[in-house]
């Protein structure tokens, strides 16, 4: 079985971020997906229900992160457990993971949605007692875009494998697995036309199967964009309203980059071509229908950049011929430079979306607008859908093998060069917006008016369009608006506490649930250092390579002179073969974390790191909080005996009588634990600290 976490190194992940366990698969959380998805006048509403069991003899903290669509905006979050149905609040974000931290400190089951990056969410169910089932309800608003003249609704469920270091921190990160299957029961209804998966017409009775591994892309035949009613926080009623963007005949002044990376050798949706060379058909076809005046300047980039030349109107095709074959890595952000270079004031990105290029803050202030159309199974919206935003351009879908449509519909925005986003406001409220999604022109209005019908799909609308107008707010007024629209942005996140049921006992331990792999095939040439596959899908252990044996546990110590601890045992460091040395008892050891104490400074802090990095407290926490210490290596225990000497130096410093047993050893624990910065240390650091006295709390400064 093999996984990946994309952006990261999976040999650094412990056993609670995968779905193996000492190299054997662990019990895979999330059980049931179902997706149902209601379209009215260019606006879906998409309520998923995820089912999570936990048949492990522990708690447990599923985490899921997935891709979701860039315009999509999340309204709701419930949970349904033992029958009883809990609805989440907004809270600005780190104070939603505070209470969700807290809910998880006393055991209670209690879920947590944020948004990691913008097309980005992570989703938490923590403290899941063993044998307990809870169903957990998204509710998303999505506008749909305008593709070949229909309203086209694009939502992703996967991500290729990313080119570059992830900007996420490595619980948070998006993981998928070759081998996992998820399927999802698909129900859709239209309020007029009817819409087309795979090219077959859905009916709205017939729900149908699914497999994850793959955008699900509909387009709604005979769909019109039209008006829509929905209500505001306040109970104040909000029009919105949604047309295709009208045709212009302003000239373009265009350079278009188009991805030629290793990764654009996979196949597009409905097979029988590659993405590059869905690229190059649409760009043929579109770019040989221009007006004479346009004007297009082709690029090519995979890990440099180059151009093709420039052209005119209809002649600009010839320039398609000069595109090579896919190879090398997706460095977008160096290839936006070089267009910026030759002054370029309109960008279009062709891309297959599989990068974290890391350009968004240094591109803002630029100057150009940027749209991008992204084509493949496995393309991400995040950071290129920011740049895009930030910058007043669109981002657009190729559904299968159909490039030419979105490249025709991004090319009338294109001639178009009003701001992405105006609108008027009062008291830091706003009163209406214009904005553009997907070739469609979107105008909300708050009218005011109280004593509406307040429904769920007036609520969901009325969030959305408080969704839009985010960025007409301050900071200050848009948190509050966001909660008091019970909105996830990236200023504040949903969480829900179950304060009825039982409270469960010990660390939840952490299971991570990965996404499916992209269904196109792996590119031949895609650099290796994007793909690596999981020490532990190869047998070999993840977290540690040397354990000592429970039985050489020592007790905590009762005074300065026990020196009862473990006895020297051989052991080896080479995990098999190979050379071997003693451990040393406590009074015999050499400093070799000597002058840690003094506030974890220097290389001594970064030694307890590098000692302790991808460390599983959550699955050996209980059993160090007993002051059971054979879990760690050679080196760790060392590290902890260490500072345990340390502590109990300062205790005499200090003039501290040992009449009473201090807890020495979890005290060191503890304070490795703050060190790990990541979650899992800072649960049990903070379990492990609790009833520490006052006056130790002078060691560390």
């Amino acid at each position: 079985m093999q996984g990946s976490a994309l952006g990261h190194r999976l040999d650094t992940l412990h056993e609670g971020l995968t779905t193996f366990r000492n190299g054997e698969p662990a019990p895979m959380p999330l059980l049931r997906t179902e997706i149902d998805v209601r379209i009215l006048a260019g606006l879906a509403i998409v309520r998923t229900t995820r089912q999570f069991r936990n048949v492990e003899g522990t708690p447990i903290e599923a985490i899921l992160t997935f891709p979701v669509g860039f315009d999509a905006v999340v309204t709701e979050l419930a949970a349904t457990i033992d029958g009883r149905r809990m609805l989440a609040v907004a809270k600005e974000a780190d104070k939603a993971r505070e209470t969700y931290e807290a809910a998880l400190d006393e055991g209670r089951l209690s879920v947590l949605h944020e948004e990691a990056l913008r097309g980005i969410h992570v989703l938490s169910v923590g403290a899941l007692p063993p044998g307990t089932q809870v169903a957990i309800e998204l509710e998303q608003v999505v506008p749909l875009s305008n593709v070949r003249g229909m309203p086209f609704l694009r939502l992703p469920m996967t991500a290729g494998q990313i080119y570059g270091t992830s900007p996420l921190l490595l619980a948070d990160d998006l993981v998928s697995a070759q081998s996992v299957r998820h399927d999802a029961v698909l129900h859709v209804t239209v309020e007029g036309g009817h819409a087309i998966m795979d090219g077959k017409a859905l009916q709205a009775d017939n729900p149908v199967e699914v497999t994850l591994d793959h955008a699900i892309e509909l387009s709604i035949d005979g769909g019109l964009f039209g008006s829509l009613n929905g209500c505001a926080a306040d109970g104040s009623s909000v029009e919105l309203s949604m047309q295709a963007a009208a045709d212009t005949d302003a000239p373009l002044d265009l350079h278009i980059i188009v991805d030629r990376s290793g990764s654009t050798n996979g196949q597009v949706r409905d097979g029988g071509m590659s993405i590059l060379e869905a690229m190059r058909a649409g760009l043929a076809v579109e770019l040989a229908a221009l007006n004479s005046p346009d004007r297009v300047a082709l690029w090519q980039f995979d890990d440099g950049c180059e151009p093709l030349g420039v052209a005119r109107g209809a002649e600009a095709a010839r320039l398609v011929n000069k595109l090579q074959g896919p190879g090398g890595g997706t460095e977008l952000a160096g290839a936006i430079r070089k267009a910026l270079t030759a002054s370029a004031k309109d960008i279009l990105v062709l891309t297959d979306g599989q990068t974290w290029a890391h350009m968004v803050d240094e591109l803002k202030a630029e100057g150009p607008r940027i749209s991008a159309i992204l084509v493949g199974p496995g393309s991400l919206d995040a950071n290129i859908g920011h740049l895009c935003a930030i910058t007043g351009g669109q981002v657009l879908f190729a559904p299968g093998r159909d490039v030419a449509s979105p490249l025709r519909t991004a090319f009338t925005a294109l001639r178009n060069r009003s701001r992405a986003i105006e609108g008027k406001t009062s008291n830091d409220v706003p009163l209406s917006l214009s904005a553009r999604r997907g070739g469609v022109n979107i105008n909300a209005a708050w009218l005011g008016t109280q004593g509406i019908e307040a429904g769920p799909t007036e609520i969901a609308i009325g969030r959305f369009a408080a969704a839009l107008a985010l960025p007409l707010l301050n900071a200050s007024a848009t948190e509050a608006w966001s909660r008091a629209h019970c909105l996830c942005t990236h200023t504040t996140s949903l969480v829900l506490v179950d304060e009825t049921g039982e409270a469960s006992e010990g660390f939840s331990r952490m299971r991570k649930v990965p996404l499916m792999a992209a269904n196109a095939p792996e590119a031949l040439s895609r650099p290796q250092s994007a793909l690596h596959q999981s020490r532990s899908a190869r047998g070999e252990p993840m977290m540690r390579a040397n354990t000592i044996s429970s039985a050489l546990a020592s007790p905590l110590p009762r005074s300065r002179s026990d020196h009862s601890g473990p006895p020297a045992v051989w052991l080896r460091t080479d995990g098999g073969g190979g050379s071997r040395h003693p451990m040393r008892d406590r009074s015999g050891r050499k400093g070799l974390f000597a002058g840690l104490l003094a506030k974890f400074r220097g290389k001594q802090r970064q030694s307890v790191q590098s000692l302790f990095s991808g460390f599983a407290w959550d699955v050996w926490g209980d059993s160090l909080l007993t002051g059971d210490i054979s879990s760690l290596n050679a080196e760790q225990w060392n590290a902890v005996l260490e500072i345990e000497d340390k502590l109990q130096d300062f205790c005499c410093a200090q003039g501290r009588e040992f009449d009473v047993i201090l807890p020495f050893r979890i005290y060191a624990l503890g304070f490795i634990a703050q060190l790990a910065n990541d979650r899992l240390g800072d649960r049990f650091a903070k379990r492990a600290l609790n009833n520490m006295p006052s006056w130790l709390e002078g060691w560390t400064g």
